[in-house]
């Protein structure tokens, strides 16, 4: 055996991490040995181990072939996701899909709720320095575990505004665009784009729906690990990574909170009733398409982050700054003034 066990070894070492490892093959080995084969009388068939050796070293080269079957760990990938495959070159505009959604709801939302049963990302590795350019496939993964989660993340993502126009900053370097291949059970499939860019700015596509939401590093996360991560909680210890939530572009906190979060460089404060005045008060201001940016108008006498939490779904971020204009920002909608929302504020974080 150690001849067949050094032959595994060295197909293993050339195969994809994700393949079974040696010691799974040759367990199942001496356990296809130790059973009967029809016509044999009970005869335990110990002179096939070589021939199924052989065969299970083929079968291993061909699992690098056909990527719809490859394992990882004990779990087996579905078929299903051999129905897409990664586009060889990106083509030239960063949020580029090779085909619109097919066989399910993609105006809605930038993908269904329901969680898809499989998940394909390519990688296209590049710079946003000079023109575009068609970038070759860099790398591609299938995601074997958290789909739940992608769609539960991908499916909030805010709308981006006709006409809304988004300040970035300009810095040149490394980009990696990305496409999300979902396929879903019956037959439905949809393609969403996005980057992890220097800037972290850029946003979300399937064709039909594009999204203002930054998901680059959660996408950067999922390629290198093979699982989707979780959604961190929202909490003023760091900023949320897909900031918004599908319908802050019509109102500055949709319907629906559960708990706020007020952030500020003094305090954290976590309230889970009680606030129902500050969500009025904040969906009655006037408003105008955002720009994810605001002027300085003299030096910031404070500035708190509301973070409204839902049972499902992502947070909704609202900034509330003064002396920036505009004061208050939720990235989709910003209105200029905030005189009446502080003092609303000041009552939550010092009540009585």
């Amino acid at each position: 055996m150690n001849s067949i066990e050094n032959e595994l070894r060295r197909v293993m070492a050339e195969h994809d991490r994700q393949a079974p490892s040696v010691a799974d093959l040759l367990s199942a080995l001496e356990r296809s040995a130790q059973t009967s084969w029809p016509g044999s009388s009970g005869r335990r068939a110990s002179w096939h181990v070589p021939l199924l050796a052989a065969a299970a070293v083929a079968a291993v080269i061909a699992g690098s072939v056909w990527a719809g079957t490859l394992l990882t760990g004990h779990r087996r990938i579905p078929p299903v996701a051999s129905r897409l495959s990664c586009p060889a070159r990106h083509g030239r505009a960063t949020l580029w899909v090779p085909d619109k959604p097919s066989g399910v709801d993609g105006r809605s939302r930038l993908v269904p709720q329901r969680t898809p049963a499989s998940a394909l990302i390519c990688a296209y590795a590049g710079t946003n320095m000079g023109p575009p350019s068609r970038w070759r496939l860099s790398g591609r993964r299938l995601v074997a575990a958290g789909l739940a989660r992608l769609a539960a993340q991908l499916s909030w993502q805010p709308r981006e505004l006709r006409g809304q126009a988004i300040m970035c900053t300009l810095i040149g370097g490394p980009q990696t665009d990305y496409l999300i291949g979902l396929a879903y059970p019956g037959g439905g499939t949809i393609w969403v784009a996005t980057a992890l860019d220097p800037n972290h700015c850029v946003g979300t596509s399937n064709g039909q729906f594009s999204g203002i939401g930054v998901v680059g590093q959660l996408v950067q996360r999922a390629f290198a690990s093979g699982r989707w991560p979780p959604r961190p909680v929202a909490s003023c210890k760091g900023r949320i990574t897909d900031d918004g939530r599908l319908g802050q572009e019509t109102a500055m906190v949709p319907a629906g909170s559960t708990t706020l979060v007020i952030c500020n460089a003094h305090l954290s404060r976590v309230i889970r009733s009680g606030y129902g005045r500050l969500v009025t008060a904040l969906n009655s201001l006037p408003t105008s398409l955002s720009t994810r940016g605001c002027s300085q108008r003299g030096p910031s006498r404070l500035h708190y982050q509301l973070l409204f939490a839902y049972p499902k779904g992502p947070p909704v971020v609202v900034d509330v700054m003064k002396g920036c204009f505009p004061e208050i920002d939720n990235f989709s909608l910003q209105s200029g003034s905030a005189n009446r929302i502080f003092p609303i504020i000041g009552r939550l974080v010092h009540p009585g």
